[in-house]
């Protein structure tokens, strides 16, 4: 019997650890939130759905650095449900990631900026910045984050033109 418990930790901390080496973006870290539920969004499926996708530099957020690093946010995974309702394309947007406590770490509720945004070439259909709130206990391991936007609504697309960025967004630097 405590064989089988030793072999269980391990087996466990082997995936938390191959967890946290991780890069794919195609799987989500976390289960989607009850908020992502298929079942509980009205309109129909379409047959285009665009991909969410990570600009450059926008996958990882840092506070402070060296010794006065507070906090490193990352990214790790993306989902969308799109539905059609009276000619829009209304979506939900999923955002999980970690955030691993540094050094100089406070304890409290950190809130990660999360900004989702729409676009069809270089227009720009919608853009809002929200909040994921993450308790921070300096000395921990690594927390788990999950963001959810459900107010994307679009113009039905006609083509498969339109992308879907999501990341973390400080606005501009003064």
């Amino acid at each position: 019997m405590f064989n089988a418990a030793r072999i269980t930790a391990l087996l466990g901390a082997a995936a938390l650890v191959s967890a946290c080496a991780s890069t794919k973006n195609d799987a989500p870290l976390v289960p989607p939130p009850a908020s992502m539920n298929s079942s509980s969004f009205e309109g129909t499926i379409p047959d285009y759905c665009p991909k969410v996708s990570l600009r450059e530099g926008t996958a990882i957020l840092r506070k402070g650095d060296g010794a006065t690093l507070q906090y490193v946010a990352s990214i790790t995974s993306t989902t969308r449900d799109c539905r059609v309702v009276n000619g829009e394309m209304r979506v939900k947007v999923g955002v999980s990631g970690r955030i691993v406590p540094g050094p100089a770490a406070k304890a409290g509720e950190v809130g990660l900026p999360i900004r989702v945004v729409v676009t069809r070439g270089t227009e720009v259909l919608y853009s809002q910045i929200g909040s994921s709130a993450i308790t921070v206990r300096p000395g921990s391991g690594a927390e788990q984050f999950v963001y959810v936007d459900q107010s994307v609504a679009v113009p039905e697309p006609t083509a498969k033109d339109l992308v879907i960025y999501a990341g973390f967004d400080e606005g501009p630097k003064s």
